[in-house]
């Protein structure tokens, strides 16, 4: 079992995105996909801060049904990720959502799949780059 973060997300979700191709082919693959539940948030707040233009709300409904035809299901937050990701913040000098994600992964016991290898340095957890996958 994987789980995937925002950066993986954000390809899948732009078909311009140089990764879209090398994405789909992965989910298409897998067959138990986890998302972190901290990368909607993130999603929304790099959508919210114009780093990422869509169109509102049917990007939403978009996203929803193509997590549902990958078969994706969102983690649930949980106090404890927020506990593990404040150690790894000063462990290993994540930023605030790099440290959910991988404390959400170590807690779930998921291998986390993103294309930022600054993942590799955090030894308690499980990652993989997704061209391993492909």
């Amino acid at each position: 079992m994987v789980m995937i973060e925002t950066d993986i997300l954000i390809a899948l979700a732009s078909k311009t995105d140089k990764h879209h191709g090398k994405v789909r082919k992965m989910l298409e693959k897998l067959t138990t996909v986890k998302l972190s539940p901290y990368s909607l948030i993130e999603l929304d707040l790099l959508i919210t801060s114009q780093s990422l233009t869509v169109k509102l709300p049917d990007f939403y409904e978009a996203l929803e049904a193509t997590l549902a035809y990958y078969g994706v299901t969102v983690l649930a937050p949980h106090p404890a990720h927020f506990e593990k990701a404040w150690i790894f913040r000063k462990k290993y000098n994540l930023t605030f959502f790099d440290s959910l994600h991988a404390a959400t992964a170590v807690k779930e016991n998921e291998t986390l799949v993103s294309f930022d290898r600054r993942y590799n340095d955090v030894r308690e957890l499980k990652y993989k780059h997704p061209s391993v996958l492909f």
